[in-house]
């Protein structure tokens, strides 16, 4: 199992923030192995995770974070395709801009669509 900086790496490789394309990035984590593929999909799944026992009572709080439940996952996944320092600074005041502003793409995890 490869450790989490490895990971990171991986992700920050990936450059999501070029062109938010899931495909290219898709096409790119494709060449890795199965084994490998599967490892980051689990690790980007369990960081999806972990932002959202973090900060789902403040998405669904008062003054709340303004995005639907699809947009909730997005904003997440933004997060993540950022990399491990954004991933790491990431507060709720953060969130909440980025969701009022816009600033999240639809969706980072859509890269790992195709598994098989």
């Amino acid at each position: 199992m490869m450790d989490q900086n490895k990971m990171w790496e991986m992700i920050e490789k990936a450059n999501w923030s070029k062109d938010h394309n899931y495909e290219r990035i898709g096409r790119k984590f494709k060449k890795l192995s199965y084994l490998v593929r599967y490892e980051l999909f689990a690790f980007i799944e369990q960081m999806m995770n972990d932002l959202n026992d973090k900060f789902e009572k403040d998405w669904l709080g008062k003054p709340g974070i303004p995005v639907s439940d699809d947009g909730w996952s997005d904003l997440r996944a933004e997060v993540i395709g950022r990399g491990q320092k954004f991933y790491k600074t990431i507060t709720v005041d953060k969130l909440r801009k980025m969701a009022i502003d816009g600033d999240y793409y639809e969706n980072f995890t859509y890269c790992m669509l195709d598994l098989d």
